[in-house]
């Protein structure tokens, strides 16, 4: 996998994004910050590749490395003394910016438990999983947006991962949204940058005679993923034994369909193919099937 930089400097649309990333660098110049979510889902298909998402966003997930609690504090605190973002009602990992966007702020780093969680102060009730993020911040793309502003951003090989390690981990508590944004990079994959690799990276699968597009963009993505993990994770074992359990039982025929459920598609098979074929691609096999 090669590190690349993404151009979005001439997409207007983008300034709020620009100024929310002016204003909490403002507040912390030197904590490293990564975008995430759906807005990150955005930048790399729709902004940068036209693919629009039938599923918008009304926040925005920004991941923060911090090595404690009373850091991640401070941060808030710093953010809000700023006179651009106030409390939220609903939760205390969440601001409203310009009393207008909810931005969530994702820590993780120095304060998680052994499994990757982290639980949020003060009583340790709500519990969230940040395994992958370190493994995104380390592969992430450089995104310049309007006004010179620059962010990390993950990658679209690694938001395959985190969509489905987020599945994983709150399919009953948010349905839908990780499904359909994880189908939507796999569907479009080669759309999104990548249909040059077919002759380079895939050209076996063209000699096939069952060729298929999107399938054939699917593995590239699941082979892409992998080897991203594989370069970048001290836990490769841990997220690969995850993502290929996960998705070994939705492409099951005779299993739940779960997570192709989800998406409440008409032709419910294709989306069953269109995930083997990642998740042939992410265990190292050499065609979609």
């Amino acid at each position: 996998m090669i590190k690349y930089s993404l151009d979005l400097s001439n997409k207007k649309e983008l300034g709020f994004l620009s100024d929310l990333i002016a204003d909490v660098r403002s507040q912390a110049p030197k904590i490293n910050m990564l975008l995430v979510g759906a807005m990150a889902r955005d930048l790399l298909l729709f902004h940068a590749h036209g693919i629009k998402a039938a599923r918008g966003t009304e926040d925005i997930d920004l991941a923060f490395t911090v090595a404690s609690w009373s850091d991640y504090e401070e941060l808030r605190k710093s953010l809000l003394s700023s006179g651009a973002f106030l409390i939220h009602p609903n939760g205390a990992h969440k601001l409203l910016y310009r009393n207008q966007m909810e931005v969530d702020l994702l820590p993780f780093g120095g304060l998680e438990n052994a499994d990757k969680t982290i639980a949020w102060p003060p009583q340790g009730d709500i519990v969230m999983s940040v395994l992958g993020f370190e493994e995104a911040l380390e592969s992430s793309i450089d995104a310049l947006l309007p006004f010179s502003q620059r962010i990390s951003l993950v990658s679209l090989p690694m938001l395959t991962v985190l969509k489905t390690l987020a599945w994983s981990e709150r399919r009953i508590t948010a349905p839908r949204r990780d499904a359909y944004d994880l189908m939507l990079i796999l569907q479009n994959y080669l759309d999104a940058g990548n249909s040059e690799r077919l002759y380079s990276d895939a050209d076996q699968l063209l000699e096939s005679t069952d060729f298929d597009y999107e399938c054939a963009g699917a593995w590239l993505a699941g082979k892409d993923a992998l080897e991203t993990i594989e370069q970048h994770s001290l836990e490769a074992n841990r997220i690969e034994q995850i993502v290929r359990s996960t998705l070994a039982i939705e492409i099951n025929p005779d299993g739940p369909l779960r997570l192709i459920g989800e998406l409440m598609v008409p032709d419910p098979e294709r989306s069953r193919r269109i995930l083997s074929a990642f998740l042939s691609g992410f265990s190292g096999n050499q065609h979609p099937f």
